[in-house]
Protein backbone atom coordinates (compact mmCIF):
# COMPACT_ATOMS: atom_id res chain seq x y z
CA UNK A 1 0.00 0.00 0.00
CA UNK A 2 1.52 3.33 -1.06
CA UNK A 3 0.53 6.86 -0.25
CA UNK A 4 0.41 9.10 -3.31
CA UNK A 5 1.96 12.58 -3.13
CA UNK A 6 2.41 12.52 0.66
CA UNK A 7 5.37 11.08 2.58
CA UNK A 8 3.59 11.25 5.97
CA UNK A 9 0.78 8.99 6.99
CA UNK A 10 -1.17 9.87 10.07
CA UNK A 11 1.66 11.40 12.12
CA UNK A 12 1.30 8.71 14.78
CA UNK A 13 -2.47 8.26 14.69
CA UNK A 14 -4.23 5.22 13.33
CA UNK A 15 -6.09 7.38 10.82
CA UNK A 16 -4.15 8.81 7.89
CA UNK A 17 -4.39 12.58 7.59
CA UNK A 18 -6.74 13.67 4.84
CA UNK A 19 -5.83 16.25 2.27
CA UNK A 20 -6.60 16.94 -1.38
CA UNK A 21 -3.62 14.89 -2.59
CA UNK A 22 -3.95 12.08 -0.06
CA UNK A 23 -5.06 9.06 -2.02
CA UNK A 24 -4.00 5.64 -0.82
CA UNK A 25 -3.10 3.04 -3.43
CA UNK A 26 -4.66 -0.27 -2.37
CA UNK A 27 -3.56 -3.65 -3.71
CA UNK A 28 -5.72 -6.75 -3.75
CA UNK A 29 -3.87 -8.31 -0.80
CA UNK A 30 -5.00 -5.36 1.38
CA UNK A 31 -8.68 -6.19 0.84
CA UNK A 32 -11.02 -8.73 2.37
CA UNK A 33 -14.68 -9.17 1.58
CA UNK A 34 -17.54 -9.93 3.92
CA UNK A 35 -20.89 -11.07 2.63
CA UNK A 36 -24.19 -10.81 4.45
CA UNK A 37 -27.51 -11.83 2.86
CA UNK A 38 -26.17 -11.23 -0.64
CA UNK A 39 -24.57 -7.84 0.13
CA UNK A 40 -20.79 -7.62 -0.16
CA UNK A 41 -18.75 -5.15 1.87
CA UNK A 42 -15.08 -4.67 1.11
CA UNK A 43 -12.80 -4.04 4.09
CA UNK A 44 -9.41 -2.42 3.56
CA UNK A 45 -6.60 -2.68 6.06
CA UNK A 46 -4.91 0.73 6.50
CA UNK A 47 -2.27 1.00 9.24
CA UNK A 48 -3.62 -2.29 10.64
CA UNK A 49 -7.07 -0.73 11.10
CA UNK A 50 -10.23 -1.81 9.26
CA UNK A 51 -11.63 0.74 6.79
CA UNK A 52 -14.82 0.07 4.89
CA UNK A 53 -15.68 0.95 1.28
CA UNK A 54 -18.29 3.66 1.87
CA UNK A 55 -20.47 2.71 -1.09
CA UNK A 56 -20.72 -0.90 0.15
CA UNK A 57 -21.65 0.19 3.68
CA UNK A 58 -24.23 2.69 2.44
CA UNK A 59 -25.79 -0.05 0.30
CA UNK A 60 -25.91 -2.44 3.28
CA UNK A 61 -27.38 0.28 5.50
CA UNK A 62 -29.95 1.28 2.84
CA UNK A 63 -28.59 4.84 2.92
CA UNK A 64 -30.11 6.66 -0.03
CA UNK A 65 -27.90 9.79 0.12
CA UNK A 66 -24.33 8.57 0.76
CA UNK A 67 -22.75 11.99 0.04
CA UNK A 68 -24.75 13.66 2.80
CA UNK A 69 -23.90 10.86 5.25
CA UNK A 70 -20.19 11.01 4.41
CA UNK A 71 -20.10 14.81 4.65
CA UNK A 72 -21.32 14.49 8.25
CA UNK A 73 -18.21 12.46 9.20
CA UNK A 74 -15.00 14.05 10.50
CA UNK A 75 -12.12 14.36 8.04
CA UNK A 76 -10.07 11.70 9.83
CA UNK A 77 -12.96 9.22 9.49
CA UNK A 78 -13.00 9.20 5.70
CA UNK A 79 -10.44 8.99 2.95
CA UNK A 80 -10.09 8.23 -0.73
CA UNK A 81 -8.25 5.18 -1.95
CA UNK A 82 -7.28 3.89 -5.36
CA UNK A 83 -8.04 0.23 -5.97
CA UNK A 84 -5.13 -0.96 -8.08
CA UNK A 85 -6.33 -4.41 -9.02
CA UNK A 86 -7.89 -3.80 -12.42
CA UNK A 87 -11.00 -1.74 -11.71
CA UNK A 88 -12.60 -0.45 -14.90
CA UNK A 89 -13.42 3.26 -15.02
CA UNK A 90 -12.67 5.31 -11.92
CA UNK A 91 -10.66 3.19 -9.45
CA UNK A 92 -10.98 5.77 -6.64
CA UNK A 93 -13.26 4.83 -3.77
CA UNK A 94 -14.31 6.57 -0.58
CA UNK A 95 -13.53 4.64 2.59
CA UNK A 96 -14.65 5.17 6.15
CA UNK A 97 -12.82 4.26 9.33
CA UNK A 98 -14.23 2.04 12.03
CA UNK A 99 -15.33 5.09 14.04
CA UNK A 100 -16.91 6.57 10.90
CA UNK A 101 -18.71 3.29 10.39
CA UNK A 102 -20.04 3.44 13.97
CA UNK A 103 -21.23 7.01 13.40
CA UNK A 104 -23.06 6.02 10.22
CA UNK A 105 -24.80 3.23 12.09
CA UNK A 106 -25.67 5.33 15.13
CA UNK A 107 -27.14 8.05 12.90
CA UNK A 108 -29.13 5.64 10.77
CA UNK A 109 -32.79 5.37 11.68
CA UNK A 110 -33.04 2.21 9.59
CA UNK A 111 -30.45 0.45 11.78
CA UNK A 112 -32.72 0.87 14.80
CA UNK A 113 -35.77 -0.74 13.21
CA UNK A 114 -35.83 -4.27 14.56
CA UNK A 115 -35.70 -7.00 11.90
CA UNK A 116 -34.83 -4.54 9.12
CA UNK A 117 -31.90 -5.47 6.91
CA UNK A 118 -29.81 -2.56 8.26
CA UNK A 119 -30.55 -3.68 11.85
CA UNK A 120 -29.55 -7.29 11.15
CA UNK A 121 -26.46 -6.16 9.23
CA UNK A 122 -25.22 -3.90 12.05
CA UNK A 123 -25.82 -6.61 14.66
CA UNK A 124 -23.82 -9.04 12.54
CA UNK A 125 -20.97 -6.55 12.12
CA UNK A 126 -20.87 -5.69 15.84
CA UNK A 127 -21.22 -9.28 17.05
CA UNK A 128 -19.10 -11.17 14.52
CA UNK A 129 -17.06 -9.07 12.12
CA UNK A 130 -15.45 -6.45 14.38
CA UNK A 131 -14.65 -8.91 17.22
CA UNK A 132 -13.02 -11.25 14.70
CA UNK A 133 -10.96 -8.42 13.22
CA UNK A 134 -9.85 -7.46 16.74
CA UNK A 135 -8.87 -11.05 17.62
CA UNK A 136 -7.39 -12.33 14.39
CA UNK A 137 -6.70 -9.22 12.33
CA UNK A 138 -9.15 -10.22 9.62
CA UNK A 139 -12.63 -11.37 8.75
CA UNK A 140 -14.06 -12.48 5.48
CA UNK A 141 -12.44 -13.83 2.37
CA UNK A 142 -9.14 -12.27 1.28
CA UNK A 143 -9.75 -10.55 -2.05
CA UNK A 144 -6.73 -12.17 -3.73
CA UNK A 145 -8.09 -15.65 -2.96
CA UNK A 146 -11.60 -14.67 -4.02
CA UNK A 147 -10.20 -13.16 -7.23
CA UNK A 148 -8.26 -16.37 -7.95
CA UNK A 149 -11.39 -18.45 -7.34
CA UNK A 150 -13.42 -16.16 -9.60
CA UNK A 151 -10.85 -16.53 -12.39
CA UNK A 152 -10.97 -20.32 -12.04
CA UNK A 153 -14.78 -20.25 -12.06
CA UNK A 154 -14.75 -18.17 -15.26
CA UNK A 155 -12.30 -20.64 -16.81
CA UNK A 156 -14.62 -23.48 -15.80
CA UNK A 157 -17.58 -21.70 -17.43
CA UNK A 158 -15.58 -21.23 -20.63
CA UNK A 159 -14.38 -24.83 -20.64
CA UNK A 160 -17.81 -26.23 -19.79
CA UNK A 161 -19.35 -24.08 -22.53
CA UNK A 162 -16.87 -25.55 -24.99
CA UNK A 163 -17.67 -29.03 -23.71
CA UNK A 164 -21.38 -28.21 -23.96
CA UNK A 165 -20.99 -27.04 -27.55
CA UNK A 166 -18.92 -30.14 -28.31
CA UNK A 167 -21.52 -32.34 -26.62
CA UNK A 168 -24.31 -30.64 -28.57
CA UNK A 169 -22.33 -31.13 -31.77
CA UNK A 170 -21.80 -34.80 -30.87
CA UNK A 171 -25.54 -35.24 -30.21
CA UNK A 172 -26.37 -33.63 -33.55
CA UNK A 173 -23.82 -35.85 -35.30
CA UNK A 174 -25.23 -38.94 -33.57
CA UNK A 175 -28.80 -37.97 -34.56
CA UNK A 176 -27.67 -37.45 -38.14
CA UNK A 177 -25.83 -40.82 -38.20
CA UNK A 178 -28.86 -42.61 -36.70
CA UNK A 179 -31.05 -41.04 -39.36
CA UNK A 180 -28.61 -42.06 -42.11
CA UNK A 181 -28.53 -45.59 -40.71
CA UNK A 182 -32.35 -45.84 -40.75
CA UNK A 183 -32.45 -44.53 -44.32
CA UNK A 184 -29.79 -46.99 -45.33
CA UNK A 185 -31.70 -49.91 -43.78
CA UNK A 186 -34.96 -48.64 -45.24
CA UNK A 187 -33.34 -48.47 -48.68
CA UNK A 188 -31.56 -51.82 -48.62
CA UNK A 189 -33.58 -53.94 -46.18
CA UNK A 190 -37.01 -52.38 -45.64
CA UNK A 191 -38.37 -55.61 -44.17
CA UNK A 192 -35.82 -55.48 -41.34
CA UNK A 193 -37.22 -52.14 -40.12
CA UNK A 194 -40.78 -53.48 -40.18
CA UNK A 195 -39.73 -56.46 -38.03
CA UNK A 196 -38.10 -54.18 -35.42
CA UNK A 197 -41.09 -51.81 -35.32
Amino acid sequence: MKKKNSPNCGAGSSHPKKGKSDILNIKSEDISIIRFDGIQVRIIKINNEPWFIAKDVCCAMSITNPSKSLNALDLDEKNTITLSYGIQGNPNRQVISESGFYKLISRSRKATIKDSFAYRFTNWVFREVIPSIRKTGSYGVPFAELNDLTKRQEQYKTTSSEYGRNLQSCKETKTRLDSEEREMWRKYQPDLLNDEG
